[in-house]
């Protein structure tokens, strides 16, 4: 084995430096196993350039590798309640309709009159068969529920062309009261009578006066009906 001397430039001593048998210089042993080689950095290589694709569109395929799970989606599902295209083309209908409603800042408004029905209950006699009444009895009527109605009629038709007739009312069918404003005026030809009133109460009957001058019964018949 050789002997070198060299000096070191730092503290100018000299130092001796080890050469092998075959005339090397000695250095110190590296390990260098686990630094990369040509064939690993050209397998790197290759894996970042298949990775490269450049600006992604369209679809991305994840293949599966071991302990993880495959995901390929052409179209990725909406959340709940999502809007879709379907839903804004509804949604544009609708405003389009409205905007056509709207002139010079207003907005033109339709409605339709409900429908209404009226009632018809015959509170003496009935269709086609009028009921016989005492003429010196103060007969009264069936009780007719009227809340629901604005405008009431009572018509009817008498043989006692003399007859009187009141119109009583009440708010809970337990106490009653003549409808002093209203009266009923029997037709001396015909012995038909009928009055149209407004109704702001709750129950409503027809009474048939009595006079005790005058004998025998009557035949008669009345509606009354709300609407």
């Amino acid at each position: 084995m050789s002997l070198i001397l060299v000096k070191n430039a730092t503290d100018s001593k000299v130092q001796e430096l080890e050469c092998t048998s075959a005339g090397l210089l000695k250095v110190d042993h590296v390990d260098v196993s686990t630094l990369a080689t040509q064939g690993t950095l050209s397998t790197m290589n290759g894996k970042i350039t298949a990775c490269d694709t450049g600006n992604v569109s369209g679809v991305v395929s994840v293949s599966a590798v071991a302990g993880s799970v495959a995901c390929t989606h052409t179209t990725l599902p909406l959340p709940t309640g999502a809007s879709t295209s379907t839903n804004q083309s509804a949604g544009n209908a609708s405003l389009s309709t409205l905007a056509g409603c709207v002139t010079a800042g207003k907005v033109a408004v339709t409605s339709s009159v409900a429908a209404t029905t009226a009632t018809s209950v015959y509170v003496f006699g009935a269709q086609g068969t009028p009921t016989a009444e005492m003429s010196n009895l103060d007969a009264t009527s069936t009780v007719v529920d009227i809340d629901a109605y604005s405008k009431v009629l009572i018509a009817g038709s008498t043989t006692k062309l003399d007859a009187e007739f009141r119109i009583e009312v009440s708010s809970d069918n337990l106490d009653w009261f003549d409808l002093q404003s209203e009266f009923v005026n029997v037709d001396y030809a015909s012995g038909q009578f009928g009055v149209i009133f407004d109704c702001p109460f709750k129950y409503i009957r027809l009474k048939r006066l009595g006079d005790s001058a005058a004998a025998g019964t009557d035949s008669l018949s009345a509606i009354i009906s709300g609407k």
